[in-house]
């Protein structure tokens, strides 16, 4: 389901809402409505109506960030990639980079990556952080404004990512198979691509809600109100943050999004149609912490907690909740086509 604007008179249609003053219930799907609708343009102008694309990470979002997406999947792909460079020579590309939480990681353990992602101010944040964490590595990092759909690049790279559910910004089995083809033309033979798939909570309607101190004087609110359809195979929600300054309530922040639902199993029917060839597939949730009271006072160790994920991160063992599957598959050599 998509929101349609008319570049010339302007009228929005979102499909998941309906248009109530016209009496078009929830659900109906944009080529349904013509000549019902918009009595300037008909809504059946070819090429008149187009979608809105999908809103970049700004403003609080972006400076918010990390402080709720935690350290999921960083240990995971640290240490994946680490085990896979005793192998061979190792290069990443991140997709969907934003403030580099992985990409970071990655560098400051010597391995070399490329991140590409099309909000300036997550970019911005990242760099900040490169500046401040990687002296003495900064060329490990390459920090590139681009669109993931229209990648343009002077290499390939042994293993490509997309965390975080960036993967389900491709709404439509057209979109998905398209995207894949961009990123099979960036990863080596044989090198691997790996997503992070987000499966919403089990419920046709949900909300989730975090909270913590920043910076450190604002108390920060993060709710998550969603919405699924099964039948369209997507879930749409709305982040909102508000922010209070010494109990004072600042201007809020709301921005909408939708995804596709994306089961793992069809995900790797996905990729196995797509050449390439699924190795491992997992929920990658951090469920236990494996260290005992006594272990408290053995110093800073970044790795002991790891509970996190964008936009939701609810109690380990919720019921129903929201969770997180890794998917990683190789490309398939040419000659074995």
């Amino acid at each position: 389901m998509t929101v349609y604007s008319c570049r010339i008179c302007k009228f929005r249609y979102d499909e998941w809402l309906g248009d109530t003053k016209n009496g078009v219930p929830p659900g109906v799907p944009f080529p349904h409505l013509a000549g019902s609708v918009c009595t300037d343009c008909q809504m059946d102008e070819e090429g008149r109506h187009l979608p809105l694309p999908e809103t970049k990470y700004t403003n609080v979002e972006a400076t918010y960030y990390d402080q709720f997406a935690g350290k999921a999947s960083i240990a995971f792909y640290r240490n994946w990639l680490l085990r896979e460079s005793e192998q061979a020579l190792v290069s990443v590309l991140e997709l969907g980079v934003g403030t580099g939480r992985i990409a970071i990681e990655l560098a400051r353990n010597g391995l070399s990556v490329c991140g590409i992602d099309w909000s300036p101010e997550m970019l911005e944040m990242a760099a900040k952080k490169k500046r401040r964490m990687l002296k003495g590595k900064e060329e490990l990092l390459d920090l590139v404004e681009q669109n993931m759909w229209e990648i343009e690049l002077d290499r390939q790279f042994t293993h490509v990512l997309l965390p975080e559910g960036i993967f389900q910004q491709a709404t439509c089995r057209d979109r998905q198979r398209q995207l894949l083809s961009v990123i099979h033309d960036y990863i080596t033979e044989d090198g691997t691509l790996a997503i992070d798939l987000l499966l919403p909570p089990v419920k046709n309607q949900w909300t989730t809600m975090q909270r913590k101190f920043v910076f450190p004087d604002r108390m920060v609110y993060q709710k998550v109100e969603g919405e699924t359809s099964l039948l369209e195979q997507k879930f749409r929600y709305t982040l909102t943050y508000e922010t209070f300054l010494e109990q004072i309530e600042q201007p809020r922040y709301r921005v909408e999004r939708e995804m596709a639902l994306l089961l793992p199993t069809e995900l790797v029917l996905l990729l196995e149609g797509s050449g390439f060839r699924v190795t491992y597939s997992k929920e990658n949730v951090f469920h236990k912490q494996d260290f005992e009271p006594s272990q408290a006072d053995d110093g800073y160790d970044m790795d002991r907690w790891q509970h996190g994920g964008y936009p939701f991160a609810e109690p380990v063992g919720t019921p129903g909740g929201a969770t997180r599957w890794t998917i990683l598959a190789k490309k398939i050599s040419s000659s074995t086509l």
